[in-house]
């Protein structure tokens, strides 16, 4: 299995978050008629972009404290 990189955490956190907000927004627009199918589809994009934002933030972590020893 490939290790992700930082850049590659941060991109993905940000896409599946991004989709989860798209969805709220045209939920929204749409007058909450499919409300039932995106808030849970919603949700779990919000913590899948979360967990690999924590990735992300992790790698960054991971490779600053390397370069101060």
């Amino acid at each position: 299995m490939k290790h992700w990189s930082f850049n590659t955490c941060a991109i993905a956190g940000f896409a599946f978050s991004t989709v989860a907000v798209l969805l709220l927004i045209v939920n929204a627009l749409t007058g909450n008629t499919m409300i039932a199918v995106v808030l849970p589809i919603a949700g779990v994009s919000l913590l899948i972009g979360g967990a690999f934002s924590v990735r992300a933030h992790l790698l960054r972590y991971k490779q600053t404290s390397k370069r101060m020893l």
